[in-house]
């Protein structure tokens, strides 16, 4: 009989995979069905109302004009 001359990791390597996938599938089931046990918390805040405070702002500046095009080139004499 032939011995076997090196170990092959990749059985263990394929059944830690299989764990890890087999994980991420019942996590995604639960996380997507909402079966998982959850508590819903309320929250409540009594705050007075606050006036708005009036703000005089300046006027925004005027829109800036399009660039010229090359349509509307001046023409030179020359020279």
């Amino acid at each position: 009989m032939a011995e076997r001359e090196g170990s092959s990791n990749a059985p263990w390597i394929a059944f830690l995979a299989g764990v890890v996938l087999v994980a991420l599938v019942a996590f995604g089931y639960f996380a997507t069905t909402n079966q998982a046990p959850r508590e819903e918390a309320s929250l409540e805040i009594n705050m007075p109302d606050t006036p708005t405070p009036e703000i005089d702002l300046p006027a925004p500046p005027p829109v800036p004009a399009l660039p010229p095009t090359a349509d509307e080139a001046p023409v030179q004499p020359a020279n």
